[in-house]
């Protein structure tokens, strides 16, 4: 009978345990994730904004297929964006298209992947600058970009790392192993 009664010890020990660990998986604190303060406070698809100058002329409209607004940090972030640059408030001047892009509150745009700068007035020496990477204020319309740049005109095609400018002015500066290549009319 000893040895029954020592079974029955020894499994009443272990029902114990068994009863006590589970408890204590059960009684234990839920861990809580704080949930993410960057998630995005809406999005949007094929969205078009038009954004206006202190004199109430167009100054931009940015087109996009997709794009989310963070409210925290104020950036707003664009796949397949496309900027339209106009010139006085009426005739569209410039169209820049990305990959990408994110705008942060303090207007400035950085645009990445497959840039491509058109200049659309009839009149301009320049109609193309192709560049990876490019930074542009939406306000003073300056830009810049550390990368590779092709500027391709009617007669012309130059080249060079980095580039500055101000799309108001019509002033585009590649800075560094600049080539040109020109051909007579």
């Amino acid at each position: 009978m000893t040895l029954k009664r020592l079974f029955y010890a020894l499994l009443i020990v272990f029902c114990a345990w068994t009863g006590f660990y589970l408890l204590e998986k059960h009684w234990a604190e839920d861990v809580q994730v704080a949930p993410d303060a960057e998630k995005p406070i809406f999005t949007g698809k094929s969205v078009v904004n038009t954004s206006y100058n202190e004199s109430g002329l167009r100054s931009y409209q940015i087109d996009a297929d997709y794009l989310e607004h963070f409210s925290q940090s104020g950036n707003t972030d664009f796949v397949e964006p496309v900027l339209w640059v106009y010139k006085d408030g009426s005739e569209t001047e410039w169209r820049i298209s990305s990959n990408e892009a994110r705008l942060d509150k303090d207007h400035i745009l950085q645009m990445t992947g497959n840039v491509r700068i058109f200049n659309l007035l009839p009149e301009s020496a320049v109609r193309v600058i192709q560049t990876e990477t490019l930074r542009l204020d939406l306000i003073s319309k300056d830009f810049d970009t550390p990368d590779h740049v092709v500027i391709t005109g009617d007669a012309f095609q130059n080249e060079g790392v980095g580039m500055k400018g101000n799309m108001d002015r019509n002033i585009a500066t590649l800075l560094n192993n600049v080539k040109g290549r020109y051909e007579a009319l």
